[in-house]
């Protein structure tokens, strides 16, 4: 796959599947050097980005194919893979970032692989994913001080090289270089993304679905008995998007279907195992989801998941033959009304602009607010004691000789 020509500061993004960047004016032409590789280093921020929409979603067979024809190379690929994955989750954890951010760094580590493959070296794929997981974390959370990144992705380059040559290895040096290189990769993915951060994260979709707004001005109205056995259903949901991102699942589908299979994956494993009459209540994905589900498609998606997992990666979070379903084992947990309209997005503006909530809403907003304020009086004061007015206090005026 070639990459785009970004050459020209004017028209680096043409509207479409090329990443890039559109402007309005010449001013950000006078700051612009192209080096010889063709990447622009704009010195000066364009005055105006037009986000893009690219083409995000692909088929299994286009994704395998990916990975080449040289079992040799496709080996050397995966390991790679393997190594962003780790330091990902090892980072996440060191940093204490939200699962949001892990998922969104999978999906953007996955979409720069099958755009322009990784790079040669081990080492510059660390640098490369560093930049990718520093990205999902302003897009999906507060993000963290530079040198926080550059520390924890030192003690793990550190702890990764070889014997050899971790001797050999100023850490001094060794941080100078890995912020430099922090700094410069992510000025490269922003523009080869083409500022395309569109990520549809499922792990942020599931719980802005299912938030409590939604708890208390939709789901309401569902009987009691799926209320009790939802919330295991939703957590199970959640380990099954963190874990299906460790595989290029993401490349699969968009987001809103990513987490519709992760439920009925769920619903899945809970009839299986609990509950054989199990089954989710009628136009239940219709009404929260922009898309249409049925069961020929969940079973295909199923399937290539575990395609992927049989030519990608052999993790213990893999699901394996639980991937294995039939249509008639879909049909019976769904009960969403067959048409080929296109189904209206239950989030569209126009829809939900007026912003009416139940009163049980405000109520819980309300109680959530006095818990945060007691919470937050309570830490300030293990912080700071309490003085007590009525004790002495010692007069620490110096009295003159």
């Amino acid at each position: 796959m070639v990459e785009p020509d970004v050459s020209d500061t004017n028209t680096a993004l043409k509207k479409g599947g090329e990443p890039g960047v559109e402007v309005e004016s010449n001013k950000a032409t006078s700051g612009a050097v192209v080096t010889e590789a063709g990447f622009n280093t704009r010195k000066l921020w364009p005055d105006m980005i037009k986000l893009p929409s690219n083409r995000w979603v692909y088929s299994c067979k286009e994704i395998v194919d990916r990975l080449g024809t040289d079992p040799k190379a496709a080996q050397l690929t995966k390991k790679k893979m393997e190594k962003c994955l780790m330091y990902f989750y090892m980072i996440k954890k060191n940093l204490r970032l939200f699962d949001h951010t892990y998922t969104a760094a999978c999906i953007l580590f996955f979409r720069y692989w099958y755009i322009y493959e990784l790079p040669q070296s081990l080492q510059d794929c660390i640098h490369l994913s560093q930049a990718i997981l520093a990205t999902a974390c302003k897009a999906m959370e507060n993000n963290r001080p530079l040198d926080m990144y550059v520390k924890a992705t030192c003690e793990f380059m550190m702890k990764d090289l070889a014997q050899q040559q971790r001797g050999r290895q100023n850490m001094d040096k060794l941080k100078w270089d890995v912020r430099d290189k922090l700094v410069r990769y992510e000025k490269q993915l922003l523009c080869q993304f083409g500022f395309d951060l569109d990520l549809q994260n499922p792990k942020e979709l599931i719980e802005e679905i299912f938030s409590g707004f939604y708890r208390f001005n939709r789901d309401n109205i569902m009987d009691d008995e799926f209320k009790k056995v939802f919330p295991k259903i939703l957590a199970e949901a959640r380990n099954f998007i963190i874990q299906a991102g460790t595989q290029p699942v993401s490349l699969l589908c968009d987001g809103y279907t990513f987490t519709a299979l992760a439920l009925l994956f769920a619903g899945l494993q809970y009839k299986r195992s609990t509950a054989p009459n199990f089954r989710f209540p009628r136009h239940f994905f219709q009404e929260r989801f922009p898309i249409r589900i049925t069961g020929t498609m969940i079973v295909n998606l199923f399937t290539d998941y575990r395609i992927l997992e049989d030519n990608f990666f052999d993790l213990k979070s893999n699901k394996g033959d639980k991937l294995e379903v039939t249509n008639e084992e879909v049909q019976s947990l769904i009960d969403e009304e067959p048409t080929d309209e296109t189904v209206p997005n239950p989030y569209d503006y126009e829809l939900i602009k007026d912003g009416v909530c139940s009163q049980e809403f405000l109520d819980h907003t309300e109680s959530k607010l006095k818990e945060l304020k007691e919470k937050i009086i309570s830490e300030s004061l293990k912080k700071r004691p309490v003085i007590d007015d009525n004790t002495p206090k010692e007069d620490t005026k110096r009295v003159k000789m």
